[in-house]
């Protein structure tokens, strides 16, 4: 097992090294073998791409917990980064809507805490950072010299002096930049972490939500139990779906709204669904007419608070939030004088 683990440190060591001496034939290898494999199977390779950014993240707060980066480490974050970048843009166009934006949602979060922390790092290399390196090595130097002065003579004092400057600015600045080191790989991996903790709650479990959407919806279409009432209704639940996730990723849904999405998943679909789906007899008998019926009629009663849902201003749309909030409190207590004068 060790000998394993060694053999494929170097294969990754030898990747790396071939990606950092030669990227553009390393990558054009890569979308050789990749790019077949995300035709045929798009949602494999979004979960590849997933994992590779799990990796990633895991990497780097390996790094921040040991205190440096290697340089093979930073080689590996920088290549997977600049291939989940390109894969994220071949794939979305393949996969669901849902599962599409919350994969580019990630991989762009990934990259921007990334070259955020690089911008900042690279401002402080031009600023107080740089005064540092001036002023550590002429200190010292100016430091020892005035030392050895006291005890001997000037030319000796210079030498004596010059040696030890060298030797306490080496210290000094080495260990600032390992500190520095630390406390920036630390950021990266904090910075990592809140990337994939963006939004609410709620929107954290979109992947899930619309995976057991996915899968239980094909079931139903699937199994050619359904009339057509009951498929039409299905396909129209599952573009609001669609339509009110995305809503969900971005935090442009009220509570109740996400409520409504959560329920229709996790209760209202599979409680409606699941049944209808292992009886026996679609011809069954429920309130005195045949199940398919009933189910379609279940179906259409979600679809329609579902739509109702998406007609719903989002949580940036000011203008149209009061516009709805006029109307109803118009519908329940009257209609106000336009004019603004009060009755007589």
């Amino acid at each position: 097992m060790p000998g394993a683990r060694r053999a494929g440190r170097l294969l990754d060591g030898a990747v790396d090294v071939v990606y950092d001496r030669a990227p553009a034939v390393s990558e054009r290898a890569y979308r050789t073998v990749a790019g077949p494999l995300m035709a045929a199977d798009p949602d494999g390779a979004a979960r590849a791409v997933e994992t590779r950014l799990d990796g990633t993240r895991e990497r780097v707060a390996q790094m921040a917990v040991r205190g440096a980066v290697s340089a093979s480490g930073a080689r590996r974050v920088r290549r997977d980064l600049a291939r989940t970048r390109t894969d994220v843009e071949l794939l979305t166009p393949r996969l669901p809507v849902v599962q599409a934006r919350c994969l580019t949602q990630r991989s762009t979060a990934y990259q921007d805490a990334l070259q955020s922390l690089a911008n900042a790092s690279a401002a402080r290399l031009a600023g107080p950072d740089l005064a540092w390196h001036v002023l550590v090595p002429v200190g010292a130097l100016a430091g020892w010299i005035g030392v050895f002065l006291l005890i001997t003579g000037p030319l000796a004092a210079a030498l004596l002096g010059l040696v030890a400057g060298v030797v306490t600015a080496s210290v000094v600045l080495g260990a600032r930049t390992r500190r520095m080191g630390r406390e920036r790989i630390g950021a990266i991996a904090e910075a990592l972490t809140q990337a994939d903790l963006v939004g609410s709650g709620a929107a954290q479990q979109v992947p899930g939500l619309d995976r057991d959407r996915r899968a239980l919806l094909q079931r139903a279409r699937s199994s050619g139990r359904l009339d057509q009432r009951g498929l039409s209704a299905l396909e129209a639940i599952d573009a609001h779906l669609d339509d009110l996730l995305v809503r969900l990723i971005e935090g442009e849904l009220q509570a109740e709204g996400m409520h409504l999405v959560q329920a229709t998943v996790e209760r209202y679909l599979p409680d409606t669904l699941e049944p209808f789906l292992t009886m026996r007899d679609t011809q069954a008998l429920v309130r005195e007419r045949p199940a398919v019926q009933e189910v379609a009629d279940q179906l259409s009663a979600i679809e329609t608070a579902l739509a109702d849902l998406v007609r719903r201003p989002s949580r940036s749309n000011l203008e149209q939030q009061l516009l709805m909030q006029g109307e109803f409190l118009r519908s329940k207590f009257g209609a106000s004088d336009p004019s603004g004068a009060s009755g007589q």
